[in-house]
């Protein structure tokens, strides 16, 4: 779904969507949370649509641009680990959109 040899991964969060239902990968993204800016992705967090499976992974560092709305969009896909998220902190989330519990998939 995610690789180096497919040259969808780079510094940040990486993220990969998939169908709930089907199981289909739907898009991946990865978002630079040291050199970049969080806005593109918090719009990308909010066009997520109910019923989507969302994976997340850090690579080096995915908190410095976090704030406070950033992490509560990750919070509601069921994190309960990322407002604790730091300065290059290894990090790896299951959850999903619509989801009523936390995930019991996250390190």
């Amino acid at each position: 779904l995610m690789s180096g040899v497919k040259n969808n991964v780079g510094r940040g969060i990486n993220v990969a969507l998939v169908n709930g239902k089907t199981g289909e990968p739907l898009d991946t993204k990865f978002f630079d949370m040291w050199g970049g800016d969080v806005a593109p992705f918090i719009d990308f967090l909010k066009s997520i649509q109910d019923g989507t499976i969302v994976l997340m992974g850090t690579y080096d560092d995915g908190a410095t641009k976090l704030n406070e709305e950033a992490r509560k969009l990750i919070a509601e896909l069921g994190s309960t680990s990322i407002t604790n998220l730091g300065f290059r902190d290894n990090w790896v989330f299951c959850g999903g959109k619509g989801i009523k519990t936390k995930s019991p998939f996250e390190q």
